[in-house]
């Protein structure tokens, strides 16, 4: 609550004035800044609608100057702060509204000034205002009627009010979506919570945001619901079921050495991947190989027993008790054998859901 007290000294400090140097004293002058500091301990010293317009009279004859002229950013620091004192519990009494006209009046503030202020003051606690009431994310009537009449008293623009709204309830929903992903998954509870407070905010997410989503949710789907089954003319063993299946796919295995002999020889030196994390809503680092080599091209099938590679040149099966681990990159997955050479196979999309799918296998497995 703020104090009733007779003068602004809540609100403005009082100020010594500057010493006049010598030839100052000699020709009876006043330091110019002493007129701003005479003005400020004025506003401090009274209450706002006691002080004359006299008073502004009197200081600008003392000094010879206009203070609207030379100091007219002063003025409308003055203005600001009073402003921003009066608007700290989020309304304006009629003494503080009384007390704003008066102080505009007094300073001669025009009112596209007033306007400007008004929007720079209100903007912050406006905006602080809407923060704390969507913390539950759900906006009730009776908060809808503050927000409305928050918006009138600190004579907001409509314009900026809807920006601001915009914004928040934009940023809130984005923070709450990534709090919900941070381990990269999306359950159907955390879903459906995410869909009610966007119709609450009345927002939509993003297109970026919205693929993330998907995407996590896909996640969780593919580790916990049944995987499909997807019918293959490759023959299969008895019980063994395809869940995956994609074309294009390049083989490739790290070489110690080589001899380079052609430029058809396929050797990468020091290829570099981005590396997933797939347990974690985290960014992608990069992990170099040495030097790669392309084996094949071909067909990759992720089944209940193995990872099978239909390549151009031969046929190449994986059982899946005999890795160790699978690595995520954005172009494709490394398979970590726990025995021999760790093929590296590139896909041309999906990779990642490649990766859980294997993981999902090999743990069931």
């Amino acid at each position: 609550m703020k104090p009733t007290v007779s003068t602004m000294a809540t609100v403005f400090e009082m100020r010594p004035l500057e010493p006049q140097s010598f030839m100052q004293r000699l020709l009876n002058q006043h330091p110019i800044e002493n007129a701003v500091i005479e003005l400020n301990n004025v506003l401090a010293s009274s209450a706002i609608c006691s002080i004359p317009i006299s008073e502004i009279d009197r200081i600008e004859r003392k000094y010879g100057l206009s203070l609207t002229k030379q100091f007219g950013l002063n003025l409308e620091e003055f203005y600001a702060v009073y402003l921003n004192y009066a608007l700290d519990d989020s309304s304006l009494s009629e003494e503080e509204l009384a007390d704003l006209t008066h102080l505009r009046i007094l300073l001669q503030l025009p009112n596209q000034t007033i306007e400007l202020l008004h929007a720079r003051v209100g903007a912050g606690i406006y905006q602080q205002c809407f923060e704390e009431v969507i913390q539950d994310g759900v906006i009730s009537s009776e908060e809808r009627y503050f927000l409305s009449q928050l918006e009138q008293t600190l004579s907001l623009p409509s314009d900026l009010a809807n920006k601001i709204s915009e914004e928040v309830r934009s940023n809130y929903f984005a923070r709450l979506a990534e709090e919900y992903s941070a381990d990269a998954r999306i359950t159907p509870e955390e879903e459906r919570q995410l869909q009610q407070i966007s119709k609450n905010l009345g927002i939509k997410p993003d297109q970026a945001t919205k693929r993330t989503l998907d995407r996590y949710k896909l996640y969780w789907v593919l580790e916990n619901a049944d995987l499909p089954i997807i019918e293959i003319s490759l023959p299969l063993q008895k019980q063994e079921h395809c869940h995956w299946h994609s074309e294009d796919v390049q083989w490739f295995e790290e070489r110690a050495t080589a001899r380079r002999t052609s430029y058809d020889d396929h050797y990468v030196q020091d290829k570099v991947f981005e590396e997933v994390d797939l347990q974690a809503n985290s960014p992608a680092h990069q992990t170099k190989f040495g030097l790669l080599k392309r084996i094949d091209t071909g067909q990759l099938f992720l089944t209940n027993k193995r990872i099978i590679f239909v390549g151009r040149l031969k046929t190449t099966s994986i059982k899946l008790n005999t890795i160790g681990r699978v690595t995520a990159f954005k172009q494709g997955i490394e398979i970590g054998k726990l025995t021999g050479k760790n093929p590296l196979l590139l896909l041309k999309g999906n990779a990642d859901v490649a990766a859980v799918v294997c993981r999902r296998l090999i743990r069931n497995a």
